[in-house]
Parts: C-alpha cells; structure tokens; sequence
C-alpha cells in the first residue's frame, strides 16, 4: 500500500471517528452514542427551596407516622405516605451538582413515578375523602400521568439534540417539583379532618 492510500484511510477513519464523537456529544441518547446519557444540572436555587420544602413537610409528616403508630387509629394516607416520600427524595431532584441520567436511570423514574400513581389510586378507591381532598388527590394523580408522559417522551426521543435534552430535563425536573406541592396539598388537606 503506498502512501496516498494509506493517507485516504486515515483520512476516512479519522473523520468516521470525528463525526462519531460530534454525533455522542450533540445527540447523546442517539443510537450511535456509546454511553447514552446526560448530565443534568438543575438551577441550585430551586434547589434548595425544594429541599428546604420537602425537609418541612418530612418534619410534619414524622409527627403523624409516629402518633399513628403510638394511636390504635389507623390512617391509610399516612401510612402511604412514606411510600410516596422516595419519589420526591430521588437524588436529581436534590442535587445542585450535575447527574448522569442514562436512558435506564430513565426507566427507573418511570417505574417509580407508577408505583406512585397506583399507591394514590389505592387511596382514591380505599378511603373516604371529602369533595375537597379527593380533588386535590385526583390533581396529584393526574400529575402523575403527565409525568408519566413527559419521561417516555424523554426516552423515546433518541434523536433529541443536548439542546432539547436540556430544556426537557428542567420541565421534568419543575413537573416534578409541581407534583411533590399538589401531594402535600392533599396531605395537608386530608390531615384536616
């Protein structure tokens, strides 16, 4: 092999490869990207206001678990609850630091974010709410749903540019943080009684 060809295969192997790279960092969950995941990171602002929220309500949320486990009375929301409190604790919604989502990472919320809908379905079906608490039960669910939504349009969209990625993981991450104030909405409001 002389020269010339040798330069034209390192020439086409070269530009295979450069293209490769640009194709994984614009298109990470492309079916050419090798590791298929995206480092998000969420406004530390928000942050912290949602951790100083959720904090408080795992606060007050400790007093009802501990009397109802103290009291023969036995209350189907509270004890639920602690169920739920995993969804809103996930380490992307808390961090301030980036966090690698990959598309299984993805699946994952997704498993959760359905555990929980059945948890509050379960409530819906087996307790007797008032007009007012069985709405905000049903917004919390209906949340939930366009969580459901927004995840599998995150997964299914492998061509979604980092561009896009971006602007969809914060509307995740704020839908999220909307869903955890309809919850403890609902729990406040069921805990009037």
């Amino acid at each position: 092999m002389n020269n010339k060809m040798k330069r034209i295969i390192i020439g086409v192997v070269g530009l295979f490869i450069i293209s490769f790279v640009i194709m994984t960092w614009f298109y990470p969950y492309s079916f050419v990207s090798v590791y298929k995941s995206y480092a998000f990171k969420p406004d530390p602002i928000v942050v912290d206001q949602y951790v100083n929220d959720l904090e408080e309500f795992k606060s007050s949320y400790q007093e009802d678990l501990d009397e109802l486990t103290t009291e023969s009375n036995y209350d189907l929301t509270i004890d639920r609850t602690q169920y739920l409190l995993p969804l809103f604790e996930q380490d992307w919604l808390v961090s301030k630091v980036p966090v690698k989502m990959s598309i299984d990472d993805l699946g994952e919320i997704l498993f959760e974010v359905k555990n929980a809908r059945k948890i509050l379905l379960e409530l819906i079906a087996n307790e007797d709410y008032t007009q007012e608490q069985r709405h905000y039960l049903v917004n919390s669910i209906e949340s939930l749903l366009s969580l459901e939504e927004e995840i599998v349009d995150i997964k299914t969209g492998i061509a979604e540019s980092r561009k896009t990625l971006r602007i969809q993981f914060n509307n995740l991450h704020g839908s999220f943080l909307g869903n955890f104030m309809m919850f403890e909405i609902f729990y406040e409001r069921s805990r009037k009684d």
